[in-house]
């Protein structure tokens, strides 16, 4: 018995080795692999890095109910959205939005992090708004419209909360002072399967060469979940559209109301003629 476990042994390694070659082999074949494993490359090289990783030290430690996997995660989130940020301001005010979360298990912090260059390129200003509420991220998003005035609504991001892309909206109307505003009760966690036992199984990795490997499979993951909550974002942006931003103060007469509206449709027939234009002259 004891001569038979002996030469299954090195039958059962030599099998393990050519199922980790064999997995490597068809992963390389994919572009996605490719293209991970450059990102991963040039962020090890960029002299943006340093600073980078200076603020995400300044980040909170995460809740002990949070799955192992998160804070590498959350934390290569965080230095994609800081590359794509033009201002060390920007970086600073993204790291003291995320540390207003009280208990944070990732998803919330990763959610924002994700949609915060976006908002930023849509010339949206954050504020974060403190609640004493454990793993939730309340966040007050907003634009000066016509006649300098300030549209707002808020995320409730909660990091216990599950989010698809599917999740339907269920926004709710409240008032401050003079001004209605649209409040988004949002989840985080499921915009993506980050089923990192999935891939440790696939590559045969027992528990230490796991951890050796998570920046590298955070950085995999990193790019989806952006790209979903990005996703995610628009279908809010898309509702506040259709509510026609639902968010004017009381006080406003409806005869003003109407000439606000009217203004906001001539600057946007102004932007379609500009746009047609532009298109007619780069033929």
């Amino acid at each position: 018995m004891a001569n038979q476990q002996r030469n299954l042994a090195p039958d059962s390694i030599f099998q393990r080795f050519l199922t980790s070659v064999i997995a490597l082999l068809s992963q390389l074949r994919e572009r996605e692999t490719w293209r991970t494993l450059w990102h991963w490359l040039l962020w090890r090289t960029i002299p943006k890095r340093r600073r980078i990783l200076r603020l995400i030290q300044e980040l909170q430690p995460l809740h002990p109910n949070a799955p192992p996997e998160m804070r590498a995660l959350r934390d290569e989130v965080f230095a994609k959205s800081c590359l794509e940020l033009k201002r060390p301001e920007q970086e600073q005010i993204l790291l003291d939005t995320l540390t207003h979360t009280d208990q944070p298990l990732g998803f919330e912090q990763i959610f924002f992090a994700a949609i915060y260059p976006a908002l930023l390129k849509r010339d949206m200003v954050t504020s974060p708004i403190t609640t004493e509420t454990a793993h939730r991220l309340d966040i007050e998003i907003g634009y000066l419209g016509h006649n300098e005035d300030y549209f707002f609504w808020v995320f409730e991001i909660d990091g216990a909360k599950r989010l698809t892309l599917n999740t339907p909206l269920n926004p709710r109307m409240e008032t401050r002072e003079d001004k209605h505003y649209v409040v988004y009760s949002l989840g985080s966690s499921g915009l993506v399967d980050t089923d990192f036992a999935e891939y440790a199984e696939q590559w045969l990795l027992d528990s230490p060469r796991l951890t050796i490997a998570l920046p590298l499979l955070a950085a995999a993951y990193a790019d989806q979940w952006i790209l979903n909550a990005r996703l995610y974002l628009s279908h809010i942006l898309t509702d506040l559209k259709k509510r026609n931003y639902q968010i004017t103060a009381v006080t406003i007469p409806d005869f003003e109301r109407a000439r606000l509206s009217l203004l906001r449709r001539l600057s946007l027939d102004r932007l379609r003629k500009r746009r047609l234009l532009s298109e007619r002259r780069n033929r």
